[in-house]
């Protein structure tokens, strides 16, 4: 069998787990690029394929331009990893292979930044309530601030989010393979739930019309919501509310841990929540909420205004 017939059958297999349609597209494209690599080292068959393979399509693919001629991330290297990793569990699982060469792969550090500002609860408020609720496409933008806010969720995970991932009697949502092709379940606010229920009850047949989509937030003229189409929406809001920072979907998921660790929520339970593989990784949020603690105890502590007196003799 050819490792097209493989990878269409891995295609198939994401389908009945129910992955997300943008998530399957993502991992066949993966695929691609990890099967162009084994034509310029001629493996041509997947009993061929050792560890030592992979670990050579790892430096391949960090040296290897994209058709842009740019060099590729280190997340974007790691969703193709997590793609790889997946297809040969598969094929291991399949009896395709006796043994999986890519389980021992590691995936690659990737940089420990955070955005220098964080929206206050404020601000973020004016930006939820910028979009107008009167209208469909308002209501509908409402409600994904909401969750944005609400979940800490990442933009693809929000794309990626169907009819049957909302849980409102549970008021959760299911995301189905977020990063690391890892399933979780997040809460939702209050506001955030009831919010999505009248934008089912009400709204989305609207949005609709005669169209059909299995998305939970499709586009006004076709069915899927776009990736720059949720930039702009983003955007769009945070200039109508003034709010001078440069807003993403990630601002969103940054301000969404931030407000939940100040307000004295487990770490533990923030990294179940944001999907984090590593409590380290949810860690490095504790840093801006000392920071901003650093500023209150120079501004309000007594002493901080008071000179050193004297000195040694």
């Amino acid at each position: 069998m050819t490792f097209e017939e493989h990878a269409e059958r891995y295609r198939a297999h994401l389908e009945v787990r129910h992955y997300a349609a943008r998530t399957i597209v993502n991992h066949v494209s993966a695929l691609r690029l990890l099967f162009r690599s084994f034509g310029e080292t001629r493996v041509a068959d997947a009993a061929a394929v050792t560890t030592e393979v992979l670990h050579g399509f790892q430096k391949w693919q960090h040296h290897e331009p994209t058709l842009r001629g740019t060099a590729r991330g280190v997340r974007y290297q790691n969703r193709v990893l997590a793609a790889v990793r997946g297809f040969f569990r598969f094929l291991r699982d399949d009896g395709a292979i006796a043994h999986d060469p890519a389980a021992v792969l590691e995936y690659a550090r990737e940089p420990e930044t955070l955005p220098k500002n964080i929206l206050t609860p404020g601000e973020a408020r004016r930006i939820i309530e910028a979009a107008d609720p009167s209208t469909i496409l308002g209501y509908r933008d409402r409600v994904i601030l909401e969750t944005l806010y609400a979940t800490g969720i990442r933009k693809t995970e929000l794309l990626n989010l169907t009819l049957a991932d909302v849980n409102l009697e549970e008021e959760v949502l299911r995301i189905n393979g977020g990063k690391g092709a890892k399933d979780r379940v997040v809460p939702l606010t209050r506001v955030a739930a009831a919010g999505l229920e009248t934008y089912l009850k009400a709204v989305r047949s609207q949005l609709l019309g005669k169209k059909k989509s299995e998305n939970l937030f499709p586009s006004l003229r076709r069915g899927e919501l776009s990736d720059t189409a949720l930039g702009h929406l983003v955007d769009k809001y945070a200039r109508k509310a003034n709010v001078k920072k440069h807003v993403t979907c990630h601002l969103w998921r940054h301000s969404c841990a931030t407000h939940l660790l100040q307000n004295r929520a487990n770490l533990r339970h923030v990294q179940e929540i944001l999907g984090h593989r590593s409590l380290a990784t949810t860690e490095r949020y504790l840093h801006l909420t000392i920071t901003e603690l650093k500023e209150a105890h120079r501004g309000f502590h007594p002493r901080e205004k008071a000179g050193c007196e004297g000195g040694p003799k």
